[in-house]
Parts: C-alpha cells; sequence; structure tokens
C-alpha cells in the first residue's frame, strides 16, 4: 500500500470522506478494498461516495454483499441509489434484501429513474405539511424530526392527502407568522416544481436562468417524491462540462487522470482511427495536386500554416457555439444570426491573416504570386471555417446526435480539406495562368 503504508487505520479513520477517498482512488483496488473492509462503516460509507464513479465500481466488485449492505445503510439515499446502481441485477437484488426494509424500499424507488435525470439525482429527505396545520404545530413538527437527516429545511412543502404538491412555506413565514395560523393562509401556492423524468441538462439550465435553491420534483401522478438542490446540479453542471471538454477531443467524457492505461486505451484508440481516416481524406486532396507541388515546391511550406489557422479559428467558433447550445441559450432561430456574425468575423480574421501571410510569402520567398495565393487562400478558408463551427454542432443537434461529440473531427476535416483544396486549387490556376 505505497501511498498509505506509513499510515496507521487510526490515522485513517481521523481522515475526512474526502480526504479519505483521495487516498484511496490512489491504490490499487485490491489494496482500497482492503481498507474499506477495515473501517467504521459510516467512515467507509462516506468515503466510498466521494470517490469517483469509476473507482467506486471497482472496489465494490471486491467486497461482500453483506459490506456492500452495510455500506449502503450508512449513506443518503440518493447516494446509496448511485452506488447500488453500479452492481449487477442479481447482486443488485441480493444486497437490497440485506438492507433495512425501509432503507430498501427507498432505494427502490430511486433506482426506477434514470442516473441522468431529475428523479436520478433528487434527495427523497424533505419535511411536508398540511394546509390545515396552524403554524405553532408545524414548528412542533419540525422539533420533534431534529434528529433526522435533513439537508435542507429552508422550505418546507404542503402536499394534500394524496401527496399532490399543494404549495410552499418558507421557514422565515413559521418563525414569525402567528401561531395560530393556517399554513393554508401563509404558503405560496405558486410553485416551480419539476418532472421525474426531466433531463438533468435541461435542469441545469433552469437553476442557472432562475437563481433556485432547489426545486420539488413531482411524479407522473404530481404527488412529491423528491427535491433536486442547488448543489446536486452544481455537481452536473461541473460533469457535463467535463464530459462535452473530453468528447471534444475524442475522449470518453469518464476518463480521469488515474484511470488504468487499459480502460483508457479502448476509450481513445478508436477515435484516433477515425482521426486517420479524416486525415487521410485531407491528404487525398493534396495527391490531386502532386504535379502541382512538383512544379511549385514553395506551396509545401504553406500548406500546414493554411489548414492550422483555418482550424483554429474554427474551434473558436466551434466552442462558443456547443457552449450556448449546452446552457439553452441558442435558440433555434438565433442558428441564422451566429452564422452571419461569424462569418463577418471570418472575412475580417482571413482579410487579416491573409494579408500579414501574403507579405510573409513574397518576403520570404520573394515571389508576390505565391503571396497572393497563400493571403487569397486564407480568407477563403477563414470563412469556411467560420461557417463550419456553426453548422456543424447545429446540424448535429438537429439529428439528436451530441454536438460535443463529434464537431471537433468534421471541423478539422472541413478547414484541412477545404485549406488544402483552396490554396492548392489557387496555386494550379496561377501556374496556368502565369505559365511556369
Amino acid at each position: 500500500m505505497a501511498d498509505t503504508i506509513s499510515i496507521s487505520l487510526d490515522e485513517l479513520k481521523a481522515l475526512h470522506p474526502a480526504d479519505l477517498a483521495d487516498r484511496l482512488q490512489r491504490l490499487p483496488h485490491d489494496e482500497a478494498a482492503a481498507i474499506i473492509t477495515q473501517l467504521p462503516a459510516p467512515l467507509a460509507a462516506h468515503a466510498l461516495g466521494e470517490m469517483e464513479k469509476e473507482h467506486s465500481t471497482e472496489l465494490l466488485k471486491l467486497l461482500s454483499n453483506e459490506r456492500i449492505g452495510s455500506l449502503v445503510a450508512e449513506l443518503p439515499h440518493e447516494d446509496a441509489a448511485d452506488l447500488v446502481a453500479a452492481l449487477p441485477p442479481a447482486q443488485r437484488r441480493d444486497v437490497l434484501a440485506k438492507v433495512p426494509a425501509k432503507v430498501s424500499t427507498a432505494l427502490r424507488a430511486l433506482l426506477r429513474y434514470g442516473e441522468d435525470t431529475a428523479g436520478g439525482i433528487m434527495s427523497d429527505r424533505f419535511i411536508t405539511l398540511r394546509a390545515e396545520m396552524t403554524v405553532q404545530e408545524s414548528q412542533e413538527l419540525l422539533r420533534s424530526r431534529r434528529d433526522e437527516p435533513l439537508d435542507d429545511v429552508t422550505y418546507l412543502y404542503v402536499t394534500d392527502e394524496q401527496e399532490r404538491l399543494a404549495g410552499i412555506v418558507s421557514l422565515r413565514d413559521l418563525v414569525f407568522r402567528r401561531p395560530e395560523r393556517r399554513i393554508g393562509e401563509i404558503m405560496n401556492r405558486s410553485v416551480k416544481s419539476v418532472r421525474a423524468q426531466a433531463d438533468q441538462e435541461e435542469l441545469a439550465r433552469q437553476f442557472e436562468h432562475y437563481h433556485y435553491f432547489g426545486l420539488p420534483v413531482l411524479d407522473a401522478d404530481a404527488r412529491l417524491v423528491g427535491v433536486v438542490k442547488a448543489s446536486d446540479i452544481l455537481q452536473v453542471a461541473k460533469r457535463e462540462a467535463t464530459e462535452d471538454m473530453q468528447l471534444m477531443v475524442g475522449l470518453s467524457g469518464e476518463e480521469r487522470a488515474l484511470t488504468p492505461w487499459h480502460k483508457s486505451i479502448r476509450r481513445r484508440l478508436p477515435w484516433l482511427f477515425v482521426n486517420l481516416a479524416t486525415a487521410f481524406a485531407a491528404a487525398s486532396v493534396v495527391g490531386l495536386y502532386e504535379s502541382t507541388i512538383a512544379k511549385w515546391t514553395a506551396l509545401a511550406i504553406f500548406l500546414p500554416i493554411i489548414a492550422g489557422q483555418g482550424g483554429n479559428a474554427g474551434m473558436q467558433t466551434l466552442t462558443i457555439i456547443i457552449r450556448d447550445l449546452a446552457l439553452g441559450e441558442l435558440s433555434p432561430g438565433d442558428g441564422r444570426k451566429a452564422l452571419i456574425k461569424e462569418m463577418i468575423l471570418g472575412l475580417i480574421n482571413g482579410l487579416a491573416i491573409g494579408i500579414v501571410v501574403g507579405l510573409l510569402g513574397f518576403w520570404w520567398k520573394g515571389d508576390a504570386i505565391l503571396g497572393l495565393v497563400a493571403g487569397a487562400a486564407m480568407v477563403l478558408n477563414q470563412i469556411a471555417a467560420a461557417m463550419s463551427g456553426v453548422l456543424i454542432p447545429l446540424g448535429l443537434k438537429a439529428f439528436k446526435v451530441d454536438p460535443a461529440l463529434a464537431s471537433s473531427i468534421f471541423l478539422t476535416t472541413v478547414t484541412d480539406v477545404a485549406g488544402f483544396f483552396f490554396f492548392l486549387g489557387l496555386a494550379a490556376l496561377a501556374i496556368r495562368w502565369s505559365g511556369m
């Protein structure tokens, strides 16, 4: 146990669960599992809950069902459900049979929802009141539940006999309203809520736009089944941003620095082969103009410059468009405006960079025609890059494909192929015109 061999079990017990999780996921899985079995169940459970999903899933494979059951029983239901969901179905049933009936029932209810939905991230720990209760009765109810593990009591939810959401009451109202007032008289009936099957990305956009502290979650019958907190959404936003960033460069969205190499290779290599195929597509364009390059060898120097600048400019546009799509800030009708704006930028950038490239080409090689061809190709490729940076993600979105998944590969292909085609095509015309 390279990183913890010098640390006693008592010292490990003194660590915060997050710090303990950080240490354990740097160890081989069998060593980490051995430590988990020796730690007190509450500490081990919360350390497991703090780990990256990839590591916690591997550790669960090395623990007995009895131990997993003891750990699951210590966690908040939403965190326990995430761990149990990672188990094979047969093992999941066995583990659920080993936890208290109340916990098992709560976990089965949460496991009905997909992990990327509001139901999959909500907490089932909340307080409900009835409209006919008085403020004093509500205060007494709160005091009677003071030992329960409640995450947040800033708001309390008012439900009817069928557990359907009727309103919301703030803790402030319970403190300052007269004791004899009825909850139905002081509650806010205009309550924002979300369905349990709502996608977590859409939920994150709502929190970001409206600055909610929490949102009640309703099932198909409009019954209150949970609450999504702002802290939960912060984790979702972080996870989605990480996934999109990795997908844009051909990673799986789940890889971390300490992911085992044999898993990383399976996730990276296929995309490298896809990139290889697109590179051959660009190379085939160069092959079409092989005789042109043979006559004018200086062209080879400028090929990577034209294509590289187009790729960089396109990625700038692509990053902005994907970001706005992910946050819901780009409506369907905004695509045309974004395209026009980026084309204008592409033209201006192309002219500015094209003039510099043209002058450098003339100064470097003493050939005005070469400078003119390079400058013109730069302008055209910058415009193509700007158009691609808008149209590719919008097109993938229209076909229900995550724009972050393949946009960068398509963009690189377009800017390489277009850059080579514009530059070598213009060069071929210049050779024919000048009689080289």
